[in-house]
Parts: C-alpha cells; sequence; structure tokens
C-alpha cells in the first residue's frame, strides 16, 4: 500500500512554518504498515499543484495525499485546482455544506463567536470535485475531502495540524484496506563507541543476508566517544519476532569488536 504526499504552502518555503504535517503523516502512516514513496513540497500555486497531482497519479501509489489549502482564503486554492487537473467541474456539496454550518452553530454555543452567516469565504470550503465525498473535520471548520479518480484515491486534508491529523486518523484510515498493508515493525539500538564507517560493512553483512533494513543514525560526539542510533525495520509477516530477536543478538555480537563498545537494546 503506497503513498505520496503533496504538502501545499508559501510558508514552507519560505521557512516561516515547520513542515510537521509530511512527519505526522509519515509516522502514522508507518504505524500501518504503509509506505510513502515520494514527498513533495509546493506553493500555493495553481500550475505547482496541477505539476505535482498530475506526477503522484502517473506514478504507482495508491493513495495520494494533499495537506493545505482548503480555508477561505483567496489563496487556499487546493480544492479548484485539484478539480481542473482531474477535469472535474467543482460543485457545491450540500452535504460540506451542512458540516460547516454545523461547525459554526458549534462554535456560537460555546460563546467563541456571537452569531454566522455563510458568507460566500465560507461557502468556499464547500465547492468541492464533482463527486467527492466530504471527510468530516472535528477540530475545525474546512472539511476534508476523498476524491476516486481512476483507481487512486485523492485525499485533500487542511493544513492546520491538529486538524490534518483528526481527519487522517479518524475519517482517512478506517477507508485503507490493511489486507494490502504489510507492517514494517522497527527495533532500536543505541551503540557508544563505534564510529559508523566501521559500523558500515557489519549492517551491509546483515541486510545482504537478511529481509530486513537497517539504517545508521549518527548522534554526535561526546568526551570522544561516537553516539549511534541503529534502527532495524522488517516486515512483520515475514520475520517472526523470535526470528528477528534471535538476528538483533547477532548483530549486537556482531558490532561488539572491542571491548569499549556499548549497545543498548
Amino acid at each position: 500500500m503506497k503513498f505520496q504526499i503533496i504538502s501545499i504552502g508559501n510558508e514552507l518555503l519560505s521557512g516561516r512554518t515547520l513542515n510537521t504535517n509530511l512527519q505526522t503523516i509519515c509516522n502514522n502512516l508507518a504505524d500501518i504498515g504503509c509506505t510513502v514513496s515520494r514527498s513533495y513540497v509546493i506553493r500555493d500555486n495553481c500550475d505547482e499543484i496541477s505539476w505535482a497531482l498530475n506526477q503522484a497519479i502517473s506514478s504507482d501509489s495508491d493513495w495520494i495525499i494533499l495537506s493545505g489549502g482548503l480555508g477561505p482564503t483567496y489563496d487556499d486554492m487546493t480544492l479548484s485546482c485539484t478539480a481542473s487537473t482531474l477535469n472535474l467541474p467543482l460543485e457545491l456539496n450540500e452535504i460540506a455544506l451542512e458540516m460547516i454550518i454545523q461547525r459554526y452553530k458549534d462554535l456560537v454555543d460555546q460563546n467563541i463567536i456571537d452569531s454566522f452567516s455563510i458568507t460566500d469565504s465560507r461557502k468556499k470550503m464547500a465547492l468541492l470535485p464533482q463527486n467527492s465525498i466530504p471527510l468530516k473535520n472535528n477540530v475545525g471548520t474546512a472539511p476534508g475531502v476523498l476524491i476516486k479518480y481512476e483507481n487512486k484515491n485523492i485525499v485533500c486534508l487542511p493544513g492546520v495540524p491538529t486538524e490534518m491529523k483528526n481527519i487522517l486518523i479518524h475519517e482517512v484510515f478506517p477507508l485503507v484496506d490493511y489486507d494490502k498493508t504489510d507492517k514494517v515493525t522497527s527495533k532500536v539500538l543505541y551503540i557508544d563507541g563505534i564510529t559508523e564507517s566501521e559500523l558500515a560493512p557489519i549492517i551491509y553483512e546483515f541486510v545482504s543476508t537478511n529481509d530486513l533494513y537497517i539504517k545508521s543514525h549518527p548522534q554526535g560526539i561526546t568526551d570522544g566517544i561516537y553516539h549511534i542510533e541503529l534502527v532495524v525495520s522488517y516486515h512483520s509477516k515475514k520475520l517472526s519476532e523470535s526470528i528477528i530477536n534471535s538476528i538483533i543478538e547477532k548483530l549486537i555480537s556482531s558490532i561488539k569488536i572491542r571491548d569499549n563498545i556499548r549497545v543498548k537494546y
């Protein structure tokens, strides 16, 4: 089950805003056994959105997630650009509109706002590509959107991190076919006293003889001692817990080539 991510927003490329949404999406997808094959970060520009979306559609990904640009302002253009890219008309979605109305009613009930009316700016958030499925936003106002296009699932999510995560977990994940996922599990080793270049041939030996992936992450040097985080990732359907534990024990023994090397697991 492969995913591609398209992060949209001028603020992401100006350095004003850290793209935490990408990290959140990737972390949560990894937890359910899905693979992110590619990510794009683009500006609030229709040509850029169309280019990235076409690139993702032409790939073998099953799901394409866009985050950002669903709000009421003029530069929130993700839905209109997605519609034009897919040659779908924009339509007022009554279900999405009702979600927005209910959200503003809740804000009135909570005394956050005094009253509301459905202005053109608010109605804009309910203009969805034809045959889209609105996804409930329990945190904010703009609904998420699911578009079934050819054999792809295209999801548009708000850029506000709390809103994006809420819709991703509560609306998108229940739609994922978990029978097609192959959960990737990771175990982490913390190693002191060996350099990454010394580790390299040891890692290569284990990945070339076992169906797993090992990634070393140097953590710096303290008092002349190297610190490395070693992440061992494997498909839980292919390697049982007992087998992976046996492999890791052998890996630890191979790493301890000197008495001063310490490994925490």
